[in-house]
């Protein structure tokens, strides 16, 4: 069977928790929470894991489901500030690195043009890193 691919949401609430849901999709709402980006994706898959063995023991075939993940900024920046630095995002995208703090801390939350340059500075760096052959 071939797999199902559907997109799941991360984001951060404003109780300061993260969520990770999926729309609509066969085998009903998959989700999952945690105090940061990765407990809320360990409990995502755990809850899927659990939505396919309920199927399975009504005995129906449980399809397979390839999730594409989108994060709202905070979550990204949350959880890929462990990855790349506050100064080399700042470098990516002109944005000040306080600003950005502010933003990962949850202190204040980004327009809709600086989540653009931010999407456009890490697709930049996306593309770049693509186009690297080490030898």
């Amino acid at each position: 069977m071939e797999k199902m691919k559907l997109t799941a949401f991360i984001e951060v609430g404003s109780d300061g928790l993260f969520a990770v849901c999926t729309d609509t999709n066969p085998i009903g709402m998959v989700s999952g929470y945690g105090d940061n980006v990765k407990e809320a994706m360990e409990d995502f898959y755990e809850c899927y894991d659990e939505m396919k063995e309920f199927w399975a023991q009504d005995g129906k075939e449980v399809p397979e489901l390839e999730f594409t993940f989108r994060y709202d900024t905070v979550s990204f920046l949350q959880y890929y500030s462990k990855i790349i630095s506050l100064a080399g995002l700042q470098r990516l995208t002109g944005i000040d690195r306080h600003q950005l703090s502010h933003y990962v801390t949850g202190q204040s939350r980004p327009s809709a043009k600086t989540v653009a340059r931010i999407q456009e500075g890490v697709t930049n760096l996306g593309r770049e890193l693509s186009s690297v052959c080490l030898f």
